[in-house]
Parts: structure tokens; C-alpha cells; sequence
């Protein structure tokens, strides 16, 4: 099995070589970096909202969109005269309203007092008027040129009998009470109400035309107007329109973006710059951490830019990117930082940018990588509003690679310059070195003195770390490869992985409209009460015959009729009284219609009979008249090509009942004698519920298989692709199943932070395991420690940059934000605990034993016989620096490498230093000493040009 990967090798070559040329011409990077994010940045001049419901929380391919398609084409609604709202194919235009009692009235909407400050409320409503002097009357829905309120005949039939009210549930005559009265408590084995807590009036507007819809839309903002301001003694309002949910979320985005970005903002600005201070004032990098957060917020403009050059409209749920993206990319910062400190700084400042880019720049790319194509293949949902945020979310995530890379990596030169000469943080200038007398007392600490390579070897090691870096080094990574320790980390592992599962069995799909809208906002209201006292008797839904039928043979006849009393007799609908069946109603009268003794008389059986029965006289009675738009002719009207029936559904009240309900009845519809479908608008918002679960599995597995295959091609080591998509199921199912607990469902929402799950799964997990296998030091746990050391202290300041990136959300008064937060909350939490505690410990248990030697063409040199010479800049004028030449010979002096020219110039060495290590103690760091020797030809350099660091 392969020890390393050769595109690994030469991406960190590669990104050597990027060091050095960002070190030799920082402005250029800087400027472009500038010049990318302000043109790009300039789209937003062309930015352009979506905010429909529908385009963002429904799946492209559901069935009802197809369903809705047919019932366009073949039974078409005329708004201006002919229309029903048990026949509404969308949910069309509205005005709603729901009337509750006040005071020692709350729970009694029949008392007089209410039902009359209802009818004032619904006269008042009626005249309202818009700019143009349009008022209810010029813009509603019509059934033969009388407006259609729903509930309004209900509401004449109660304020004719006040004040002794006897009303039936949910039938009262031919009035379905059902759908106007909630809350509703009945008399003792009656069908009379004893009771009632709320009363619902629907006022269906126009829409059907470009200019109806225009005109409806006035009306409904005239109408929100009118209720902001309205108030009743004896009354409690809630209202909305077709549009106010809609408009809510845009306009909570507008109010509440602003305010949490700039909170969010400040705070990882300051955690950024408190985060790269230290007691070194030459060493501390504030203002590189104010750097990074600004690249961040580069990108995200530079997104939101060329995203509106494309056209591709800007969502509510991509409101959330930014505080996401601005997390993201700090964590980028912090490896490139931890990878500066990590560097020499007796180096040049080319040489610790290149060795500072092929340390951190392969990691930053596999995760980057990994995170992008995560949200690559997140945009293949068929859900638009997912996909969107995942075409924004991706591209932003790789514009803060690219100025990290780039904008934040040419600033990180310059201060690498002022760290270089010695130089304050704050005001730039030169500081002096500590003296003996000064290095731990109050001057050193009070920032006045200062020194990059103080604690530093020549040799680079021993480093001055941070304080954090030395905790992982000296006690929690010891302290976690301890055996008792290991054994209590794997049982608490199990433990976790036990819940989570647990967790995902009782996984609850899609969310409910009423809880998109902000929490205290009046549509909130009126969707809470909605659901609270109207979900007795809910939507009715359409049972279409598709094919034609010979309706007029009793077997069809019993088909039909069979068909229905299978969708009435379900757990989800009513019986055959709350139902509407043309042809039963039909049957039922057929005799006293076409036996007419006043008529010639005609035989329903016979099909010329029973068509013209049917439309000559059956249809045109009043009573049922409305069945003329459930049956389809065909052009000469000698054939039903398609009809419709209605069965009325009950006690529909939530999310799972909704996805039940409707899957039951695609299943009967699909099982029926006759060729069939079922349909409701709402069930273009419930194909939600059937569409999220395989969509997010399928996009995890095709995330996992993908970051399978980039850590196969990446990684120094093929089995530790394996650890890393151990390492995202095991964070997905803690995501998935712990979401569940905090009572999250799986919905539009969290689906996209499930997809993001897998590249931050990456991001942790990755760092850890490519530490860990590069390692150079000896044994599983010693490893397992140096990763911990190296990147504890990145991860976990990037886990903290996440969560304070998206912790303004929680406190956002909108269920998307909130949700938004817990579950990146949770992705961030498992994913930091599976870095830090689980995977050291099963890499130090299981992980490869040999380390990887990953350095640049170290073998090749050693066969060449050459010494590291690496400081050969113009800092040191071109001489070449030897620091620190050690060279391991053997007992029996059989190093095949060491030749006698080579021998003879190390023991001149060693008693040259041995005759000047007293003086060059003294001037450690500060004077140097000349080999004035003959040319070697075996050494390939003069030894004129040798220059001696002292040690």
C-alpha cells in the first residue's frame, strides 16, 4: 500500500513555490485581491430577490406540480364568475380573518356581542378601499356576480338567530360549518355546538388575469392597513393575506440581517484579534486577525456580486450565508497562522512563507475541496431554494480560500517583515531585545520589549508557542493517550453514537408553514390559531377519474362508488355526508330529473339518456349547478372524458399527518379500479415531506463517496480516507439524530446544514489525520499528540469563529435562523469533539504505526550529498548559511555518504567551535565567524563563501 500520495507532494511543492512569489510581490496579490472583490462587488447593483414559498420550499419534480398541471388544463377556474373555493386549483388571492371573543368572552364566538362586532368588522372590511378607489366589491371573486366570502353565509345564518344561537357541527343544513368554526365544544352526544372559540372569514380575491391580480394586490395592502390599526371592544382579531407570509420573511430579512451581521461582525472581529495577541508584542498579530475577517467578508461580497451579474436571485435562506462563510473562512486564517508560528524565525521571510504555504495550503485545499463539493453536490437537490443557497455557499466558500490565500496571505508578508526587524505590533516601531533582566519581569510583560526568536534554536526548534499549543502539547494530549482515558472516550463514543441513532428513528419531516413567518408578526398569529382551531375538518381534497368511463352502466356506476367509499373510510377523511359526488347526487334524483312527468321522459340508463339528462337538466338547477365545473365533456359533449369528487379530510394537525394523509391518498388513488389522482394545492407544499428524506440521503451519500475519493487521491495514506468517512457518518448521524432531540425537523433548513455537515466533517477530521500521519515523531501516541499540538489550537479557534459566526441567529425572532443555528451548532460541536477527542484516540489506538515523509525531495538530496542549504537569500548576501549541520556517522564509520573531504571539514569544524564556543555564547545570534579555507571541489561551493551561525 502506498505510504503518500504524489499529487499531496506536489500541491505542497507547489504551494512552496506560491510562498516564495506572494513573499517577492505582496502588493500584487493585494491589489488584485482588491480590485477582484470591489468589481465583482459592484453586482449588487443588480441584486433581486425570490421569495416565494413555493420556488423555495417545494421540490421541483413533486407530484403536485404535476397533479396541479392536469387540473389547469382540464377543469380551468373562471375568478370574475364562476368561482369556488373548495374548487381552487392555487391558493389564489385572499384576504382571512379570525375572530375570537375578549374578555369573559374568550371561548364563546357565538354571543351576541361578538357575532354583532363581527358583521360591523366584515362591513368595514368590504368598503375598504385602495389608492385607485377600488374596494372589495370591484375586486373579489365571484360566483354568478355575488361576491364569495367563505363563512359569510354561515355568519348570516348566526346573526339571524341572535340572541338564542342553535348551530350544528359540522354540517348546519347545507352550511359546512366545519370550515368556519374552531374550537368547538358539543353537547353531550348532540352534532349541536355548546360552544365555539373562533370564527373564520375568507375573503377570495381575483387573480386570474395580470391586471385582476394587480388590482388584488392593492386591495391587500389597503386591507393590512386597515387591521394594523384596527381595534374592538368585544372582539380579538388575527388577519392575513395570500402574500403577507411572503412578505414577512423578506422584510424580517431586510430588518434583522443588518442588525445580526453587524453584531456578528464585532464579535468575530474581536475573537479574531484577541485570538492572535500574545505577551510578545513583536510576535502578536492583531491586526492580521482583523485581516482575515475582512477577507471573509470579501468573499461573501465578491458571492452576492456575481451571483446578480448571473441573475441568479438572491433568497431568504441565502440571508444566512454570510454569518456561515464568515466562519468558515477565519478557520483559514487560523491554520495559515498556526502554520507561520510553526515556521523559523531566524528564516527569511520568503522562506517562512513558502514553508508556512506547504504546510497549511494542501490542508486548506482538501477542505476547501471537500467543502465545495459538498455544497456541489447540494445543488443537485431538487428543492431551489437549497439549491441556490448552495450555489452561493459554495462559490463564497472558495472566493475565502482564494483570499485568504491571496489578500490575507500578501498582509501576512508584511507583517512577517515587521516581525522580522523587531518591530511593535501597534506602532511599528523597533522594539529592543530582552535582556536577562527583562524576560520575565513586568517590562517584558507590559509589551515594551520584544523578540520573534526569543526561545527559538537555530535550528527552528523549541519554539516561544502560544499558550494553548503548549497545553495540548504538554497535558491534554498526554493526558488523552493515557489507557484508562482511551477506554472511557471509546465507551462515551458508544454511548453517543447509541442516542444519535435513537435520535434518528424519531426523525419528523418538513415544517409547517406558520413557523417561517417571525415570531411575533401578525401572520405568525393568525397561522398559530389557524392551526390550533381550524384543523378539525381540514383541506378537501380532489379524487379526478382521468380516463373516460361509461358512467351510465351500473359496473362503472359501482366502481365509482366504491372508488369513494374507500377514500371516505380512512383515518384521515370524513364519511360520505361531508363528501361531493356529482354522480351520486345524481343517481340519487335521476328519477324525479329525467322521469319527469312535465318532460319527456328519459332513461339514465341508456348513455344519449343519461348525457342528456345530465347536462340538459340535472346541471341546470341551482342547487346543482356548481357540478358543471367537475365534469368534462368531450367537444361535441357526447362523452365524459374526466370528473372530479371532493372527500373531506379531518383532524389533520401536523407535519406527519399532513405527509400521512396525503400519501394515503396517492396510495388508494394509484390502487382504484379506474385511473385516478388526488389532489389539493396544499399538497404541493406537503411533497415536501415524501421529497426531503431521499434528497438529503441521497445527497449524503454522494458526498461521502465523493470525499472518499478526493482523501483517497489526496491523502498521505489511503486507509486514513477511510477515518475520514468514518469520521462523517459518525458526525452526521450525531447531527441528524440530536437535531431530532432539540426538536428540529428535517425540512429546507436543515437539510442544507446536513449537507454542510459532510465538508466540515472533512475540515476536522482531515487536519487531525493528516497531522497524525506526517508526523515524524515515533510511536501512535506521540503522534496522536504532535497532531493534537499542531492543530488543537487552529480547530479549535476555527470551532469557536463558526459558532460565533452564527450565534446572533439564535437570538433571530424567525424559526429558519434558529434553525439555522442549531443544527450548524451541532455539525460545529461533533465535529470539534470527534477532532480533539475522538479521533486522536482511535488513531493512537489504530492508526498507521510508520510516519510519512512528506518534506521536498529530502531523499533525493541526501543521495546527492548535499547539506541543507536553504537560506541562500539576499538578507545574507548571497553567502550560504550552514545552521545548525549535524551530520549522524555511524560506530563503524560506514555512512556511505560521508566522503573523506566531507570528514576532514567536520572535525575542522567541531575544534573550531570547540576553540570559540565561549565567545560565541556570549554573542549568541549577534556575531558570526569566517572559515577562511581552501576550496572543496567535493562540496560544490567555496569555502570562502561558508558562513558559520553560531550557536
Amino acid at each position: 500500500m502506498m505510504e503518500h500520495s504524489f499529487i499531496e507532494r506536489w500541491m505542497s511543492n507547489g504551494f512552496k513555490k506560491f510562498g516564495r512569489i506572494i513573499a517577492k510581490q505582496p502588493h500584487a496579490f493585494l491589489f488584485v485581491s482588491l480590485l477582484v472583490a470591489g468589481g465583482l462587488g459592484a453586482g449588487l447593483y443588480f441584486i433581486d430577490n425570490e421569495n416565494s414559498i413555493e420556488t423555495l420550499y417545494t421540490p421541483d419534480n413533486g407530484a403536485g406540480k404535476a397533479e396541479r398541471a392536469y387540473i389547469q388544463e382540464h377543469f380551468p377556474i373562471n375568478d370574475s364568475e364562476h368561482f369556488l373555493p373548495s374548487r381552487l386549483i392555487t391558493s389564489g388571492r385572499y384576504a382571512a380573518i379570525i375572530v375570537r371573543g375578549c374578555g369573559n368572552l374568550a371561548d364563546n364566538v357565538l354571543h351576541e356581542a361578538v357575532v354583532n362586532a363581527t358583521v360591523s368588522l366584515h362591513k368595514s372590511i368590504t368598503q375598504i378601499e385602495t389608492e385607485d378607489r377600488l374596494n372589495f366589491t370591484s375586486v373579489c371573486a365571484k360566483w354568478e356576480s355575488e361576491c364569495v366570502v367563505t363563512g359569510l353565509d354561515f355568519l348570516d345564518y348566526v346573526a339571524a338567530q341572535v340572541p338564542n344561537v342553535t348551530v350544528r357541527y359540522p354540517l348546519q343544513d347545507r352550511i359546512f360549518s366545519g370550515a368556519v368554526l374552531g374550537g368547538v365544544t358539543l353537547e353531550d352526544g348532540t352534532d349541536t355546538v355548546e360552544r365555539a372559540t373562533a370564527l373564520k372569514l375568507i375573503y377570495h380575491l381575483r387573480s386570474s388575469h395580470e391586471e385582476d391580480d394587480a388590482s388584488s394586490e392593492a386591495w391587500e395592502r389597503a386591507f393590512l392597513s386597515y387591521m394594523a390599526t384596527f381595534s374592538a371592544e368585544f372582539i380579538d382579531v388575527s388577519w392575513s393575506t395570500s402574500r403577507s407570509l411572503e412578505t414577512e420573511i423578506s422584510d424580517l430579512t431586510i430588518s434583522s440581517v443588518p442588525t445580526l451581521a453587524a453584531y456578528t461582525g464585532s464579535i468575530l472581529m474581536a475573537f479574531a484579534v484577541l485570538s492572535c495577541l500574545m505577551i510578545d508584542p513583536v510576535r502578536s498579530k492583531p491586526f492580521l486577525g482583523m485581516v482575515g475577517v475582512l477577507g471573509a467578508g470579501m468573499a461573501v461580497l465578491a458571492t452576492i456580486g456575481l451571483m446578480s451579474y448571473c441573475g441568479i436571485k438572491f433568497n431568504t435562506l441565502v440571508a444566512a450565508m454570510p454569518f456561515l462563510v464568515i466562519g468558515v473562512g477565519v478557520d483559514n486564517m487560523f491554520i495559515l497562522l498556526a502554520a507561520w508560528r510553526k515556521t523559523n524565525p531566524w528564516d527569511s521571510v520568503q522562506e517562512r512563507s513558502a514553508n508556512t504555504y506547504a504546510e497549511a495550503g494542501v490542508s486548506i485545499t482538501i477542505t476547501t475541496l471537500t467543502n465545495a463539493l459538498a455544497f456541489a453536490v447540494g445543488a443537485i437537490t431538487s428543492f431551489p431554494g437549497v439549491r441556490v443557497f448552495c450555489m452561493y455557499s459554495g462559490i463564497a466558500i472558495v472566493f475565502a480560500y482564494l483570499f485568504q490565500l491571496n489578500f490575507f496571505g500578501a498582509c501576512m508578508i508584511y507583517d512577517g517583515y515587521r516581525e522580522k526587524q523587531n518591530r511593535h505590533f501597534l506602532t511599528c516601531m523597533a522594539v529592543p531585545l530582552p535582556s536577562k533582566d527583562d524576560q520575565s519581569g513586568c517590562c517584558q510583560q507590559s509589551c515594551c520589549v520584544g523578540d520573534a526568536k526569543a526561545g527559538v534554536e537555530l535550528d527552528g526548534k523549541d519554539h516561544n508557542d502560544h499558550l494553548i499549543m503548549l497545553f495540548f502539547k504538554k497535558y491534554y494530549g498526554p493526558f488523552m493517550t493515557n489507557v484508562w482515558v482511551k477506554v472511557a472516550v471509546m465507551v462515551v463514543f458508544l454511548g453517543y453514537l447509541g442516542v444519535a441513532i435513537w435520535g434518528c428513528v424519531q426523525l419528523r419531516e418538513g415544517v409547517q408553514l406558520s413557523k417561517l413567518a417571525g415570531d411575533a408578526s401578525y401572520v405568525a398569529r393568525f397561522l398559530e390559531q389557524d392551526d390550533r382551531y381550524f384543523s378539525e375538518y381540514d383541506i378537501r381534497v380532489a379524487v379526478v377519474v382521468k380516463e373516460e368511463l361509461d358512467y351510465w352502466g351500473p359496473d362503472v356506476q359501482d366502481r365509482v362508488e366504491n372508488m369513494l367509499a374507500r377514500f371516505e373510510d380512512t383515518a384521515f377523511t370524513c364519511g360520505k355526508n361531508e363528501s361531493e359526488s356529482w354522480l351520486r347526487d345524481f343517481l340519487a334524483y335521476k328519477d324525479m330529473i329525467c322521469l319527469n312527468p312535465f318532460l319527456p321522459p328519459l332513461n339514465p340508463a341508456n348513455k344519449t339518456s343519461f348525457i342528456e339528462c345530465l347536462r340538459g337538466r340535472f346541471l341546470e338547477i341551482p342547487e346543482f349547478s356548481r357540478y358543471a365545473f367537475d365534469i368534462l365533456f368531450n367537444e361535441n359533449g357526447t362523452e365524459i372524458i374526466a370528473s372530479r369528487f371532493f372527500v373531506q379530510t379531518k383532524q389533520i394537525d401536523g407535519t406527519l399527518k399532513e405527509k400521512n394523509m396525503m400519501i394515503n391518498m396517492r396510495d388508494l388513488a394509484s390502487d382504484a379500479s379506474v385511473e385516478a389522482i388526488v389532489y389539493h394545492p396544499a399538497f404541493v407544499y406537503y411533497d415536501q415531506y415524501t421529497a426531503i428524506l431521499p434528497n438529503t440521503l441521497q445527497n449524503l451519500g454522494i458526498a461521502t463517496a465523493a470525499m472518499l475519493v478526493v482523501s483517497l487521491i489526496l491523502m498521505p495514506h489511503p486507509i486514513n480516507a477511510v477515518w475520514v468517512t468514518l469520521a462523517i457518518a459518525s458526525i452526521c448521524t450525531g447531527v441528524l439524530g440530536f437535531m431530532t432531540l432539540w426538536a428540529v425537523n428535517l425540512d429546507s433548513v436543515s437539510m442544507i446544514n446536513i449537507i454542510m455537515c459532510i465538508g466540515f466533517s472533512v475540515d476536522f477530521s482531515a487536519h487531525i489525520v493528516y497531522s497524525f500521519v506526517t508526523a515524524e515523531e515515533s510511536g501512535r501516541d506521540a503522534r496522536a499528540v504532535h497532531a493534537l499540538y499542531s492543530l488543537g489550537v487552529p480547530i479549535l479557534q476555527g470551532s469557536l469563529s463558526t459558532i460565533l459566526g452564527i450565534a446572533a441567529l439564535s437570538t433571530a425572532p424567525s424559526y429558519g435562523f434558529r434553525t439555522f443555528f442549531k443544527t450548524v451548532f451541532l455539525v460545529i460541536v461533533f465535529g470539534l469533539v470527534h477532532g480533539i477527542v475522538f479521533l486522536p484516540v482511535m488513531l493512537s489506538c489504530l492508526g498507521p504505526q510508520g510516519a510519512v515523509n512528506l518534506k521536498e525531495n529530502r531523499s533525493d538530496e541526501a543521495q546527492a550529498g548535499h547539506f541543507n542549504t536553504s537560506n541562500h537569500n539576499a538578507e545574507d548576501g548571497g553567502n550560504v548559511v550552514l545552521q545548525d549541520v549535524k551530520v549522524r556517522i555511524q560506530k563503524n564509520n560506514e555512512n556511505p555518504l560521508m566522503t573523506v573531504s566531507m570528514k576532514i571539514w567536520l572535525d575542522h569544524l567541531k575544534d573550531e567551535n570547540l576553540q570559540k564556543g565561549e565567545n560565541l555564547q556570549k554573542n549568541k545570534g549577534t556575531t558570526e565567524s569566517q572559515l577562511n579555507l581552501t576550496a572543496n571541489p567535493e562540496m560544490g561551493v567555496s569555502m570562502e563563501q561558508i558562513k558559520i551561525v553560531p550557536q
